[in-house]
C-alpha cells in the first residue's frame, strides 16, 4: 500500500521537471500491468511473440537480465513497451508521433461548450486509430506492429490521464494552457505546473514489482464490474469526453481552481485536493486497464 502521507513529497521531487508528456513512466507502466494481469493467456502468448519484433525488444531483454526484478520477460517487456512512445518523442525516430499524446478539447467557462475536435488527423483519438489499423493490417511488418502495439499500449493510458484531453481557456489563459503545462499550482513550497501533478498521479517511480502490486490494488478496488463506464462509453472518443467532464469537475474545479503562470506566481492548492485528485487517478488507471486489454484482445484475439 502507497503510504499517502508522504505521497505530495515524492511528487514534488520527482514530477516538476517532467513537461509534455504524459502518465508518469511509473504510471504508464502500472496501467499496463494492470492490462496484462486481465489478458488471456492466449493473447499474452501472442503479445509476447509480437514484442520480440519491436525496435526495442533487444534493450528490453538487456535491461531485464541485470534487473533482478522478480517478475517474467514477456511481462516486463509489456511494461517497458508502455513507455516507449514517450522515450522515443521528438528524438527523429520514424515511429514517433509528438501529437497522438493528447487531443485539445477546449475548455471555455461558463458554458463549456465542445465544440469542434481539435487537429482531427493528428491527435490521439487519430493515433489510436492508426494504431489498430495497423495491428489488423497483415501487410505490415512485424517490426511496424510491434511498435504500433507499443504505442496502442500508450495512448490508452494517455487518453485517461484527463490533462490530456482539454486545454484551459480561463482567465489568463486566453490562447489556452496546454493541457494545464502552463497553469502553475503550489502543492507544497514549491511551485509545478497541474499537468506535471496529474501525470505523476499514479506514482514516479519505483521498481517494476512495485508497479504490479500497485496495478492489482487498483483493479481490486475498481473491479471491471463496478466501472459501469465501460459499458456506458466504448469508444475512444468517449473516453477522452470523460476526460474532459473530469478535467471541468476535478482538475480545473469548474473554474475556482487558481493557478499562476510560472512556477515564482504558483497558486496554493485548496486542502484536500491532491488527496482527491489521486482518486480520481486510480479510477482512471484501472479503466483505462480494461479498456486497453479489451482494445488488445479485438485486434490480436484470445
Amino acid at each position: 500500500m502507497i503510504n499517502r502521507g508522504v505521497f505530495a513529497v515524492v511528487l514534488i521531487l520527482g514530477t516538476f521537471q517532467q513537461q509534455l508528456l504524459a502518465w508518469s513512466s511509473a504510471g504508464h507502466e502500472v496501467i499496463a500491468a494492470g492490462t496484462w494481469h486481465e489478458l488471456p493467456a492466449s493473447t499474452k502468448a501472442r503479445v509476447t511473440e509480437l514484442l520480440k519484433s519491436h525496435p526495442d525488444y533487444g534493450k528490453w531483454k538487456q535491461a531485464f537480465d541485470v534487473s533482478g526484478t522478480g517478475l517474467d520477460l514477456p511481462t516486463f517487456a509489456f511494461m517497458r513497451a508502455s513507455r516507449w512512445p514517450d522515450e522515443i518523442r521528438r528524438h527523429g525516430n520514424s515511429y514517433d508521433h509528438p501529437h497522438w499524446h493528447y487531443v485539445d478539447w477546449p475548455l471555455s467557462p461558463p458554458s463549456f461548450a465542445i465544440g469542434e475536435e481539435p487537429a482531427k488527423n493528428d491527435n490521439v483519438l487519430y493515433g489510436i486509430r492508426q494504431c489498430k489499423t495497423v495491428l489488423g493490417d497483415n501487410n505490415a511488418s512485424a517490426e511496424e506492429r510491434a511498435a504500433y502495439l507499443s504505442w496502442l499500449i500508450h495512448l490508452v493510458g494517455d487518453i485517461h490521464q484527463p490533462l490530456h484531453t482539454v486545454s484551459w481557456f480561463g482567465g489568463q489563459f486566453t490562447e489556452g494552457d496546454k493541457g494545464g503545462n502552463i497553469f502553475f499550482v503550489k502543492p507544497a513550497s514549491r511551485g509545478i505546473n497541474l499537468h506535471s501533478l496529474w501525470d505523476g498521479l499514479l506514482g514516479t517511480s519505483g521498481k517494476p514489482q512495485a508497479h504490479v502490486n500497485y496495478a492489482i490494488q487498483i483493479l481490486a478496488e475498481h473491479s471491471r464490474k463496478s466501472l459501469g463506464e465501460i459499458e456506458e462509453h466504448k469508444t475512444p472518443n468517449k473516453w477522452s469526453l470523460e476526460g474532459r467532464s473530469i478535467a471541468i469537475d476535478r482538475a480545473y474545479l469548474r473554474g475556482e481552481l487558481k493557478g499562476g503562470t510560472s512556477s515564482d506566481t504558483a497558486r496554493a492548492l485548496p486542502d484536500g485536493y491532491t488527496k482527491a485528485a489521486k482518486t480520481v487517478a486510480e479510477k482512471q488507471g484501472a479503466l483505462a486497464a480494461y479498456r486497453l486489454g479489451d482494445e488488445i484482445v479485438t485486434a490480436l484475439g484470445r
